[in-house]
């Protein structure tokens, strides 16, 4: 298939939660997208539509070694930018809206666009298959302390820590303290003791 100027992008289920726009404060996510949106010049970077614009976080994935690291961001309408999570859209008259939307853009014939939805299911369902390391990149050092349990598995994306990297050795991120490593997946939903 030719260059897409609007892609649809899966998300593992294991790091879905695992979101700059979800762990940061608010006040500076704003100011993070504030500064993607003044870059694009108030427009969406795929269909160039102007008005309400979303920010996108663009990730990459490493199948091999398991790490998913955040590239960079888009400002996106919200057209583009709910094509791009088409595969959440439970609505299948919303999701039909997109599909169109999806079809013009990349100026596809409806059974071209119905092969690129198969494949990235099938790429979906790939990626749902293995626990992810989350990586943020440039912002790993704007992340908040993580303290609880669910910050800490929002951050991990939902991986057993056992499956990361050793961190010994390794110097922590400003402001947060290292995580320690369990030898138990299923406790991982507990607080640690000491």
């Amino acid at each position: 298939m030719t260059y897409l100027r609007l892609g649809i992008e899966p998300i593992p289920v294991s790091s879905r939660l695992a979101s700059l726009a979800r762990l940061l404060p608010r006040a500076r996510w704003n100011r993070i997208r504030r500064g993607v949106y003044r870059r694009a010049g108030y427009r969406c970077r795929i269909c160039g539509k102007q008005g309400r614009l979303h920010c996108h976080e663009v990730w990459q994935y490493n199948q091999q070694t398991g790490y998913q690291w955040l590239r960079g961001f888009q400002a996106l309408c919200r057209d583009c930018h709910n094509v791009k999570h088409i595969l959440f859209v439970p609505d299948t008259l919303q999701r039909k809206r997109l599909l169109r939307h999806f079809i013009t853009v990349n100026r596809l014939s409806r059974q071209q666009a119905e092969e690129y939805l198969n494949a990235t299911q099938r790429l979906q369902q790939r990626l749902d298959q293995r626990a992810w390391i989350v990586n943020f990149g440039d912002y790993n050092w704007r992340m908040p302390p993580l303290k609880s349990v669910q910050q800490r598995r929002a951050y991990l994306g939902h991986a057993c820590p056992t499956q990361r990297r050793s961190t010994k050795n390794q110097a922590a991120p400003l402001n947060q303290e290292p995580l320690k490593p369990r030898t138990n997946c299923r406790r991982f939903n507990q607080e640690p003791s000491g």
